[in-house]
Formats: C-alpha cells, structure tokens, sequence
C-alpha cells in the first residue's frame, strides 16, 4: 500500500524533484482525484526563510485563477516540521519534454502555447505578482494541448521589499533576464524577457545565445549577441520573429510595456494581420546587426521573387528612327539579354536552394555516460561531445555518494543536436523519501509500513494492543 498523508492524500509516485521541494502523484482520498503534492524538501524544513517561501507560494498562487495557471487546492504542515502543498495534476507532461521528444513546435503552435502563457503571466501581474522564474520546465501541457503556468513559488508581490540580504537571485539562469542574472530589481518586464527565451526555444530547439556555458546566456543579451530565430531556421515567419526579439531585448524600456501589449500583437500573428510598428521596427534593426553574409541570405527570398526589367515599349507610331526612337528590330538584343540573365538567375536560385537543404542538416553527438560521475566530470564529458549541461537537480540516493550523478535526460547513447543541454540529477546523499514525515520511510518496500502510517498497525515495541494510531509511529 502506498503511503498517506495527512490523512487523506495517497502517494502514487515520484514526478519530479526541484531546488526546493519533491513533487509527488498522489490521489485525494475526500475528493477522488488526482492531485500534484509538492513536499517542502528535508534540508530546508529549520531553514526560515525557505519555509516563509515555501508558504507564500501557496498564498499567492491561491489566489490566482485563470484557466492557465495551475490551480492550487490545498496547503498544510506535518508532524516534524514538514509542509506541502497540493495543486492541480496536469498529466500532459511539461514544454521542456515536449521539445525534447518532438523537437521545434510549427510556429503557429509556437504562437498558441506563447499567447496562453502570456495570457497567465498578464493576470498574475494584475495581481501584482511577477513569476520569476518562466521556463518549459514550469509550463505544463494538457492532454489537449493547452498549456498552464505553474510554481508561482518564488513569485513576491511586486512592490514587496527585502534586504539586501535577503534580495536572492532567484531564477534559472538560461531563461533568467539580464537584469535579473545581474542582481538589479525585477519587474514584470523580467517575465516577458524569460517567455521570449521560451518563445525562441519552442521555435528553433534551441537558446538564443551562442555559448557553451548557459550561465552566460544573458550576458551575452546584455552585449547584443542574440542571435535572430530566422537565423537558426530562415522558414520562420518573420511577424513571429520580431515579437521574439522584442521580447529579447536586453533594455526592458525596448520590450513590450506589459503582457497585454504583447497578447495584442500574438494574436494579430495569429490572424496574419499587421504587427504594431515598434515591433516591425526590431527586423530592421536586427537585419543591421547581422554580418555581412547573412545580411545577404536575408535578402535572398525577396530577390527570387523580382520580376526582370520590362522591355522598353514598341513605339505606336510604326518603326525607324522618327522623332529619336528606337526601330523595333533593335528591341530583340535587349530582349534576348534579359532572357539570359533571368535564366542565369533561375539557375542560380536552384543551385543556392539546394545548397541550403544540404546545409539545413544539424548536427547530432552522442549523449555520453554520465551516471556515477561528479558535476565537474559530467562537463568535461560533455563538452568533449559538443553538449552542454542543462537542468540541475538533486534527489536522496543511497546507492550513488553525494554530488554523484544519479539520472540524465536524455539517457546515454541518445542522438541530439550539437549544442544541446543534457539535464542532470546529482545525488543529495541518503535520505528518506519524505524526510521527516513520519512512518512514511521506505514504505515503498516495506508493506506494514503504509499501515503505520495510517495507525492501523501494532505498536513501536513500546505500548502493546492495537490500538488505532496511539500505539503507532505517528
């Protein structure tokens, strides 16, 4: 039997472990459904100041409703100092898998999850909140499709103050805006900057900064080398582009003003209808800083479709050289050039058509082992396969020493693109699945150990008879 906590939700499994808090499936006892209870990690339940955390994530995103934001239902504290929360269970998986699996999204489904996470971020700074920390790893997907925000966890209200102290920089640092990589104030400009980086991922499979460390990602936004989406894939509609780099912009002055703005212009994407000019204006822009080379195969797509020079018209009043015309018989030289160069530049167009497909082929590198070794020789390993080390994440192990890497995504001999992040998760050292919940220790292997928890076992050894929960571990 699994185990039960607080009397009425029953763990089913393990679905994922972050910085701060372990995610487990469970199923609500009183309501019959599923939920998603997050479990405040063991390490951090004495520390104060990840407690207040932990708990004003379930007071602000409790107080958020919006059909694309997870909901959250319920938040409690358990015998040993213990806090959890349960939210609402979305089985589809996160943004992050789906990249993964499928690779870049069509860019008209790029534009649908972008305009509903967009739709999430604008009612939660309404509320006054700023996420923080928007990435495919906190967008998950629906069976159909939609997409829902979720982890509000480090989310303040915006005018909130802190000490410096206290002032953390919170966030992941692929997606994490310049400003707030450098430590200055966020505001709800930070979140738009972190959905231009998901908005680019979803579009190219790819970040949009040309380095091999991510944590100098927005470092190099800070010194304009983002590189354009139609860079990466010269197919990408150039409406979805420009809202792209606007929101990459490294001054938040430049980007949108505020969610709202920005949903305009996703939704007249989506309609095919014309973008606000400040945002066509970033293609110019963009176009100017590019290198000479480029510059040029962005003008290449224009250039097929020009048609050649008219000939010069066959005057009306009949031939020879009346009034300084040209006789008609001298057109045919200027004619038959024309036709030349248009042939020359037809087979031109073919040649450079086809030398694109063939440069259109990525490259891919073998995922190495990883497993057992620590996060200094993960990178070595990596980068001598052209990869990058992506999500970091931590979980109990007694199997695998501490700091030791106990699973990767994706698994070792998987072909993926060069350049690509391959996430880990490092061993915290051994610990007991829930921590300081009690009787909940490695229930998963011993049977009598659910019925303890939910004091219907005999006594610890110490009181005798069976009776319900007094004589048991809780």
């Amino acid at each position: 039997m699994q185990p039960i906590i607080a009397n009425r939700y029953r763990l089913t499994k393990t679905l994922g472990s972050g910085g701060m808090a372990d995610v487990y499936l469970a199923r609500d006892e009183v309501l019959n459904r599923d939920v998603a209870l997050k479990v405040l990690s063991r390490r951090y339940a004495n520390d104060e100041e990840f407690v207040k955390r932990f708990k004003k994530e379930a007071q602000s995103a409790a107080a958020l409703s919006h059909p694309n934001i997870v909901s959250v239902y319920d938040r409690g504290e358990l015998e040993g100092g213990t806090h959890y929360i349960t939210m609402e269970y979305v089985p589809g998986g996160t943004l992050k898998d789906r990249i993964r699996k499928e690779g870049p999204l069509p860019p008209r489904e790029a534009v649908a999850v972008a305009l509903q996470v967009a739709r999430a971020i604008h009612a939660a700074h309404q509320s006054a909140l700023i996420h923080r920390d928007i990435k495919p790893q906190n967008i998950l997907l629906t069976e159909s499709g939609d997409a829902k925000v979720a982890d509000f966890g480090i989310a303040r209200a915006a005018n909130a103050t802190t000490t410096t102290s206290q002032n953390l920089i919170l966030g992941t640092a692929q997606y994490m805006s310049p400003e707030q990589a450098k430590g200055k104030p966020v505001s709800p400009k930070s979140d738009l900057y972190s959905l231009g980086v998901v908005l680019y991922e979803m579009l190219t499979g790819e970040l949009p900064y040309n380095t091999a460390n991510p944590v100098k990602g927005p470092a190099e936004a800070a010194n304009g080398r983002t590189r354009s989406p139609r860079e990466v894939d010269p197919t990408i509609p150039e409406g979805i582009t420009a809202v792209t780099l606007r929101l990459l912009d490294e001054d938040p002055a430049k980007r949108y003003s505020e969610a709202g703005e920005l949903i305009d212009d996703l939704e007249r994407v989506s309609g095919g209808l014309p973008l606000a000019n400040a945002t066509t204006q970033i293609l110019d822009r963009a176009g100017a800083q590019l290198p000479p080379s480029t510059q040029q195969d962005r003008t290449k797509p224009t250039q097929r479709y020009t048609a050649p020079p008219a000939a010069p018209a066959v005057p009306a009043g009949g031939r020879g050289q009346q009034n300084g015309k040209r006789p008609q018989g001298e057109l045919f030289p200027w004619f038959l050039a024309v036709l030349i160069v248009a042939s020359l530049a037809l087979v031109g167009y073919f040649a450079w058509n086809i030398w694109q497909r063939g440069q259109a082929e990525p490259a891919t590198a073998q995922v190495p082992e990883l497993t057992g070794l620590d996060l200094r020789q993960a990178e070595n390993a990596l980068a001598e396969a052209g990869l990058n080390v992506g999500d970091q994440s931590e979980v109990p192990s007694n199997e695998v020493p501490q700091g030791g890497i106990v699973e990767q995504n994706p698994s070792a001999g998987t072909e993926v693109a060069s350049a690509s992040s391959i996430d880990v998760t490092a061993s915290s050292g051994p610990e007991d699945i829930l921590g300081p919940v009690p009787g909940t220790a490695k229930v998963f292997e011993d049977p009598k150990a659910a019925d303890r928890v939910e004091g219907k076992g005999k006594g610890n050894g110490k009181g005798k008879g069976k009776g319900k929960g007094k004589g048991g571990d809780d």
